[in-house]
């Protein structure tokens, strides 16, 4: 269990590093849990490896060397404040302002505590973006030590970053996305102490993705109702929380996870990690859960490269509320004569749209239908599901028919020639009527676009005529044929 902040401010006693004189620091930290994953919405997922979410091994090894202290300050209950008049002609490096001692980013040191209270910080300024991971690893049992990390900022205050306060932890960790500027880690002897060395560090992983810094439950990343994002793991230890927060009276949700096998997607039950399937759509009943939790991390016996990238859908795909961009066509090789207004089909017709939401996003794997009417019978139906950008593209089939009405009509040449004649069709015909469908969670429509189309049994030439010149003579003849 994570415990409560009860102050709202920490004091670092700190000595600078050049000098054996003290400085009082004042660092502000809210007042908060910090959010376990116990403390996330749980969704039931059936039928899949579970694991639960303390078995999960992570390697925090230090691949460079760790420094030790040179000196070792003893905590005491009161120091004097240091003040210094700063020149400020002359530039001064975050551990001269801070008072924490410098330690550039992928290093680390040994640490120990001769004293409850006692606090020790490190400092370094970064030029570029980039992923923050400090660590303080190699915790004694039956002692509870704290991870701080802030920003030092221009006026030398200190804005908290993240925290990692777990009392039995053997192991703490701090996260986060950080611009240019100077950083300080800090670690607690919040209860305890020991002589026994811990390490303390920080890494830089440059190739991070848009959604970091999103490593712990209380950092998840919020998926949107309706949408797709991508992202990497960008180093061994990288652990991507995303939330997705059910709406009101949503019961279902649609996902697909697009990876190689060296990513893993795990939904939080409630009690343990379920793995949910790759590359293939997936629907979670939400179970009255107002929310659910996902982790994508690495295979940690194939780890991706950081170039490789995962690309994650999810979608409530009941709340489409409109069909948009709507296209019907017909590709088979018939006269069209009847009118230009409406389509005309024998044996099938394409149609294709974009589901939407009331906001006009697109809804992936929204339910749809597609159906044809003719003489108040239905002679075509197809349910299909859109696809990750909420679009859809099918052909539904038609039957042959015997039609009620006839037609003749003539084709669009105006003076035939032998190439290019005048004809006159038979026509035999329905009308009918083509809609696109949106379904409920019952299967009943919600949402109908219909419009009208000429279902075409039989087209037969019946007579083609054209004008013939006798080049010799100098006169024209019209010649029909009849069929």
């Amino acid at each position: 269990m994570n415990k409560k902040i009860l102050a709202s401010t920490i004091t670092l006693a700190l000595s600078l590093c050049a000098t054996a004189s003290a400085k009082t620091i004042e660092l502000p930290v809210q007042s908060e849990q910090t959010p376990s994953i116990y403390d996330m919405p749980g969704t039931y997922f059936d039928g899949v490896t579970e694991r639960a979410d303390e078995a999960l091994e992570q390697k925090h090894a230090f691949p460079f060397q760790i420094r030790r202290n040179a000196m070792s300050l003893p905590a005491q209950p009161q120091f004097q404040a240091f003040s210094a008049q700063a020149d400020p002609a002359v530039s001064q490096t975050p551990a001269q302002r801070s008072g924490c001692a410098d330690l550039p980013l992928d290093g680390a040191i040994y640490l120990n505590f001769s004293e409850q209270g006692q606090i020790k910080c490190y400092s370094t300024e970064i030029t570029e973006p980039t992923k923050i991971e400090g660590l303080l690893v190699n915790i004694p049992q039956d002692v509870d030590y704290n991870l701080y990390l802030f920003k030092l900022e221009d006026d030398n205050s200190f804005t908290p970053l993240d925290i990692a306060d777990s009392t039995t932890a053997l192991t703490e960790k701090v996260v986060v996305k950080a611009e240019p500027g100077a950083y300080i880690i800090a670690a607690e002897a919040k209860t305890g102490f020991s002589a026994e060395q811990s390490i303390i560090g920080w890494f830089s992983h440059p190739d991070f993705d848009q959604h970091e810094a999103n490593d712990k439950p209380g950092q998840a990343t919020a998926l949107p109702s309706n949408g797709t994002i991508t992202g990497n793991i960008d180093n061994q230890n990288d652990l991507d929380y995303f939330i997705y927060q059910v709406g009101e009276g949503q019961t279902a949700i649609a996902l697909n996870f697009s990876a190689s096998d060296q990513f893993s997607l795990e939904l939080w039950t409630g009690s343990s990690w379920a793995k949910v399937p790759h590359n293939q759509q997936v629907n979670l009943n939400t179970g009255g859960s107002n929310g659910a939790v996902f982790q994508v991390r690495g295979n940690a016996a194939n780890l991706p490269p950081t170039a490789a990238q995962y690309t994650f859908t999810v979608s409530n795909p009941h709340s489409a509320t409109k069909i948009s961009g709507i296209h019907t066509w017909n590709n088979e090789n018939l006269t069209n004569l009847l009118s230009p207004s409406y389509l005309e089909a024998h044996q099938e017709i394409g149609m294709s749209g974009t589901a939407i939401d009331a906001a006009g996003n697109p809804v992936p794997y929204a339910s749809v239908a597609l159906r044809a009417i003719s003489r108040e019978s239905e002679i075509g139906f197809k349910n299909l599901l859109a696809d990750a950008q909420g679009k859809f593209s099918s052909t539904l089939s038609l039957p042959d028919c015997s039609g009620t009405k006839d037609a003749r009509v003539k084709n669009r040449v105006t003076r035939g020639t032998a190439t290019n004649p005048e004809q006159w069709w038979d026509i035999n015909y329905n009308t009918a009527v083509y809609q696109y469908l949106l379904m409920d969670e019952t299967g009943s429509s919600k949402y109908d676009f219909a419009h009208g189309f000429f279902h075409i049994c039989k087209e037969k030439i019946v007579q083609t005529c054209y004008w013939h010149k006798d080049y010799a003579s100098g006169q024209e003849e019209y010649i029909c044929n009849r069929r």
